[in-house]
């Protein structure tokens, strides 16, 4: 079936998924290498580009590929961030490439889980993972995984995390209890 018989036949979010469950990585980066020729503006297309090159481990591409749409659009994190995960699986680091605009890291340190105990005491539910990743980073570059965070927390004493894994985790702040003595 070739890309316009598959646009007939799906929409096109279905023929990636398609292209996932059956993890043919060469056939999505042949579909969205179409999708970009065809419509070159597209940075969604182009993103969707770079995701296929790395799912088919062809850093050096997303590195490429990527490197031209930062040079035109350098304030666009998305491209930034994909370079860095490129660059992480070829072993390299942000210095291994001529930003225009250099991304913003966040590692994981002691700043990083002072950052989760402030957001966290305030509340009285529990938070994810998710939650915490999503108020650190704020569209800067996590170098860190959702796993090296969760594992990072929980030798902190500050913090309650019930669960081991960190799509299902829950945390929460160590809270004091008051006491309450007669007068």
């Amino acid at each position: 079936m070739d890309e316009l018989d598959w646009e007939l036949e799906f929409e096109s979010w279905e023929v990636h998924y398609d292209f996932h469950q059956q993890r043919d990585w060469p056939g999505l980066v042949a579909y969205c290498e179409s999708e970009v020729r065809r419509r070159p503006d597209d940075l969604h297309a182009a993103e969707r580009l770079a995701d296929a090159y790395m799912l088919n481990e062809e850093y050096e591409k997303v590195i490429e590929f990527t490197a031209k749409i930062h040079r035109e659009c350098p304030d666009i994190p998305s491209f930034q961030h994909r370079i860095l995960d490129a660059l992480r699986a070829l072993g390299r680091n942000e210095n291994d490439f001529d930003w225009t605009v250099p991304p913003k890291i966040i590692r994981l340190t002691s700043d990083i889980a002072d950052r989760c105990y402030e957001f966290l005491r305030p509340k009285r539910k529990p938070r994810s993972i998710y939650d915490l990743t999503s108020e650190i980073s704020q569209g800067d570059y996590l170098e860190f995984t959702d796993n090296e965070l969760l594992q990072y927390l929980k030798q902190d004493a500050r913090f309650e995390i019930d669960g081991d894994d960190p799509a299902t985790a829950d945390i929460t702040v160590v809270r004091r209890s008051k006491s309450r003595t007669k007068p």
